[in-house]
């Protein structure tokens, strides 16, 4: 046997844990395993077994589209992945191949059918029409991927395997997301374990090991191999290395993958409260009088014959390396995201010189950071860069029934069968994570006004029960992170609220002296801002 021509074979599987509900499409509005029913968005699952699944297509896009946004460079993505015949460039075959993956989902839970809704911005309220059902995989469903890298000369390997490496870093947090609507909270993943192993083709032990065995038993293999891996490739690959004798590839894998990330992004870190502030000029130290919250929702388990709505609850995932997974209350998603997207818009409408006819430069500027359905320029909907990173779950408070009914605007009394029971939301914390693609200093700026009205009157509202005092959220904490500029830049943005003479307060004054010309119809476009920070002082 040639012990050189068959070159190295690295088979890599990963475990993926779902953190919130996620809609992996099918590729037909109907697929053919799936009887009529009302859901108008059906999951993508095999058409002999029906069970849901990532197809090896979609896995491997999100792996490119990861290592693309990690490292900025198509030629490198290339190397990996494959490339077209383009001016007159020869193809490239990718080295990488992926299988199926099928969901697991958590012990006692299946398939849930969720009412997806669109949020007018402007009135807080469902667009008419834009209700939707679909089906959603829930938070604690598990992944296994299975993967296989070819390498097909020693001097590849170590190139290949950061590359990978790197892919693999943009599963969870602001990396990789999965599915529809990830702008709102939805499909957020992490990989928890994965495990590699080198195989040597040339060996004719190596290549029994590979080619003698069938599907079923490789991935059995690659699956007991995750039981005690490290949540880290680059850790997995090193260990398989070192084993191997190449000492220096896993040091190579190992100063490459650990190179600071130095993509420009920011995050809006958010604590919101179920509440308002008894004075809200007091600042932080002051008290916060609970609110009620009804993000609407059907009663489950044994509310569903005690009352008519339910504030949402859904899955969460404590542990995601156990796959421990709790019902617990959420803000909401749409509804969250509209909130945060109707005070911006507002902001920009006051502070506009023309505020019933803010200029198209405006527009366009704002469509850029927070999408827009109707865009000027296209027929294709511009998705938002700023994008809620997980559904927030509500932590403490309780929830309380309370009826309600419809009283006769002329005799005062109420309204016969217009009697209902809620279950309502009262009190408690969230964490809300915003992630900004590529920011400037405008849309900084914009966010830091957007935290002023959370921080002190919250004047917009959240969920239903609006015109009875109901849906207010205040900030209590709020931080803006920007990467890419070295090390991470932080500023508290509750503390440049009530603290206007602090650093956090001229930080922020900085990010405010873009937006007088962009209201103004000045000159500049979106992503052109300073680094954070740049001209702050009173």
């Amino acid at each position: 046997m040639n012990a050189a021509a068959p070159g190295v074979l690295w088979e890599v599987a990963g475990r993926w844990c779902l953190l919130s509900d996620t809609h992996v499409g099918a590729a037909l509005a109907v697929p053919r395993h799936a009887a009529q029913s009302d859901v108008d968005l059906h999951l993508d699952r095999d058409p002999r077994t029906g069970e849901p699944r990532l197809r090896a297509t979609t896995l491997a896009g999100l792996l490119r589209h990861a290592l693309a946004g990690r490292t900025g460079d198509p030629g490198r993505v290339g190397e990996l992945f494959g490339a077209a015949e383009e001016d007159g460039a020869v193809p490239r075959a990718s080295a990488l191949e992926a299988d199926d993956a099928f969901a697991r989902l958590p012990e006692g839970a299946g398939v849930a059918v969720r009412t997806g809704t669109r949020v007018d911005p402007a009135a807080g309220t469902v667009r008419p029409g834009l209700l939707w059902q679909w089906e959603v995989l829930p938070a604690g469903t598990v992944f296994v991927v299975h993967l296989r890298l070819r390498v097909p000369a020693p001097a590849d390997e170590a190139r290949l395997l950061t590359l990978l490496a790197l892919a693999a870093e943009g599963i969870g947090g602001a990396g990789v997301r999965l599915g529809g609507r990830t702008g709102r909270g939805h499909g957020a993943v992490r990989a928890t374990h994965w495990a590699a192993r080198r195989l040597d083709l040339g060996d004719e032990h190596d290549w029994f090991a590979h080619h003698g065995v069938s599907w079923s038993e490789r991935w059995s293999a690659a699956e007991e191999a995750l039981s005690d891996a490290p949540a880290d490739l680059a850790r997995a690959l090193g260990r398989e290395l070192r084993a191997a004798g190449r000492t220096g590839t896993a040091a190579h894998v190992a100063a490459r993958t650990a190179a600071p990330d130095r993509r420009r992004r920011a995050e809006l870190r958010l604590t919101l409260a179920v509440a308002e502030r008894e004075d809200p000029l007091s600042g932080p130290p002051g008290g916060l009088r609970p609110g009620l919250l009804s993000v609407g929702d059907t009663p489950a388990g044994d509310r569903l014959g005690e009352v008519d709505r339910a504030h949402r609850s859904r899955p969460v995932v404590d542990d995601p390396d156990k796959g421990v997974v709790r019902i617990a209350p959420v803000l909401g998603d749409a509804a969250l995201f509209a909130l945060v997207k109707r005070i911006a818009a507002r902001t920009l409408r006051d502070a506009a010189p023309d505020p019933g006819a803010p200029g198209p430069r405006l527009r366009d500027w704002f469509a850029h950071w927070w999408g827009a359905d109707t865009p000027a320029r296209s027929a294709v909907p511009r998705p938002s860069r700023v994008r809620l990173r997980e559904v927030p779950v509500i932590a403490g408070g309780a929830m309380v029934t309370a009826t309600r009914m419809t009283v006769d605007a002329l005799f005062g009394d109420a309204v016969d069968g217009r009697l209902f029971t809620d279950d309502l939301q009262c009190g408690g914390t969230a964490e809300a994570v915003f992630d900004i693609e590529d920011p400037d200093d405008a849309v900084r700026g914009l966010c830091a006004l957007v935290v002023r009205d959370l921080a002190t009157v919250p004047f917009d509202t959240l969920g239903a029960g609006s015109g009875v005092g109901h849906g207010r959220v205040s900030a209590v904490r709020a931080e803006l992170v920007s990467y890419g500029e070295g090390p991470p830049h932080r500023v508290d943005l509750v503390a440049a609220v009530f603290s206007p003479g602090g650093p956090d307060a001229a930080a922020v004054r900085g990010w405010l002296r873009s937006l007088p010309p962009l209201l103004s119809g000045g000159a500049g476009e979106p992503g052109d801002g300073t680094r954070p920070g740049e001209g702050g002082g009173v």
